[in-house]
This record gives C-alpha cells, structure tokens and sequence, in this order.
C-alpha cells in the first residue's frame, strides 16, 4: 500500500484592500477643537500618618584604570599607540570645585527602637554564621557542600557590605547565611 502526499505546495496569501490615504487640502487652515475642562484635583487629609522617604546619594565611582600594553608573541612590548581624546571644555574653577551631584536614592526610615532589634539581629545571625563556618572548613566536603559554603560566604560578605545602607537587606542576607550554615552543619554530622 502507498500513500502518497503532496511535498510542495504553494502558500497562497490573501490580500485585503487597503483604504485610501486621505491627504488633507494644504490650502485650508486646521480647525481647533476645544479641550475638555481639567478635572478638579482635591487634597484631603487622610487619617493616616504621612509616610517618610530618605534620600540617600551613593558614594562616587572610583577611576577607571588603564590596562597595561601588551606583549606580541615574540615577547617584545608592542608599540604603544597614543589616542587623541577630545578636547574639554574649559570649564570656571568655581564650578570644578563642586562635586557633582548624586542621584536621589530612597530608603526605609527606621525608628531607634526597629534600628537596635534589627541590629541585635544581625550581630546574632553573624556570629552563628562564623562559627558554624569554622567548624565546616573542617570537614571533608562534596561539590554540593563545597558550593553551600561559598554560597554563605558570600550572603556574610554581602550582608557586612550593606550594613550602613540597607540595615534591612543585610539582615536578611545573614539570616539567609545562618540558615545555609546550620543546614549544611546538619547534614555533615
């Protein structure tokens, strides 16, 4: 028995008029057409407390450094080739004595009450952290347990970079690191 089926066929696509482009008379002037009134915009008090925004500014960017010329292959230095930049514009003193400024950024205002649990917290989180690091590093380790490891190490070394800017996110980023150490500690024993 033989089936036989068509390889080629021809795609046939169907076409729709398109309408006409109406191109307006150059010689007549627009009409204006009259807005709506703007709608009426009221401020109430609410019974809710105003909420607080903090603006902080990140620190500046450090300089970029130039990478070293190379080698060619034959251990010679490679000519080095000078690049003209383009020429700054001169600029009063006055305004290069200013530092420019920083772009807004916000932040949760915490009472001093928020600030000392969430520190307590921290602190806490740290030193159990730590010292279920040191008791890891010495045990015989897998790939898995080995990649665990560096995973804390490095939720601890985030949670102590954005202590004094994200009080919050660092002490999520160390209970996180507690959390993975205790787990992996359980599993080594």
């Amino acid at each position: 028995m033989a089936i036989v089926v068509p390889s080629c066929q021809k795609k046939q696509v169907s076409t729709t008029p398109r309408p006409p482009i109406v191109v307006p008379n150059r010689s007549e002037a627009p009409k204006e057409v009259p807005l709506p009134p703007a709608p009426k915009i009221t401020t109430e008090p609410s019974g809710e407390p105003p909420v607080e925004v903090v603006v902080t500014t990140p620190p500046p960017k450090p300089p970029e450094k130039k990478p070293a010329p190379r080698r060619s292959r034959r251990g010679k230095k490679a000519a080095e080739v000078k690049v003209a930049e383009a020429p700054k514009p001169e600029t009063p003193v006055a305004e290069e004595a200013k530092p420019a400024p920083q772009p807004a950024k916000l932040g949760v205002i915490l009472t001093a009450e928020q600030t000392r649990e969430f520190v307590k917290r921290l602190e806490e989180a740290l030193d159990r952290t730590r010292s279920a690091v040191v008791l890891i590093e010495g045990k015989l380790l897998t790939k898995d347990q080995t990649e665990t490891l560096g995973r804390v190490r490095s939720f601890l070394a985030q949670a102590e970079q954005t202590r004094e800017e994200d009080l919050a996110g660092s002490v999520s980023l160390a209970e996180r690191a507690d959390l993975l150490s205790r787990d992996l500690l359980e599993r080594l024993r």
